[in-house]
This record gives structure tokens, sequence and C-alpha cells, in this order.
């Protein structure tokens, strides 16, 4: 969570992975319009974010091997 992301040519971030059959994301847009179910096909991972934050936010996190796939 926490991920900044492009969805649709919007940016957005991550909040919330939705548990399923298929991975999907709910988002939200830089106008504070919330995007439910997003499909991780449909979403870019913004260069230099790469959603490296802890979720304490203090220090870093690695990747997740699932989900969104982060650079580097």
């Amino acid at each position: 969570m926490g991920t900044k992301v492009r969805h649709q040519g919007r940016e957005a971030m991550v909040i919330a992975r939705t548990l399923g059959g298929s991975q999907s994301y709910d988002l939200r847009l830089i106008d504070g319009t919330i995007v439910k179910y997003a499909s991780a096909e449909d979403c870019e991972v913004v260069t230099g974010d790469a959603g490296r934050r802890s979720a304490f936010g203090t220090g870093t996190a690695a990747p997740r091997a699932s989900g969104l796939q982060f650079p580097g």
C-alpha cells in the first residue's frame, strides 16, 4: 500500500489490495476519487516511488513477490 501508480493516465495511490480470484487494488486518485477493484494490468507503477515505503512510515520495505511488479 502507498505505491504510486498511473491508472488510465491519472496518478493514484494504492490504498488497499482486494482479495479474490484476480489481483485488483483500490486506488485513491489525485483528486480524491476512489477507484475500487482496479486490475493490476491497468496500473503502472510510477518509477522513482516503486512502493518501497514501509507500511509503518519509517525505513523501507522490500517489494512483494506477487501483485504489482516493482522495478529493480
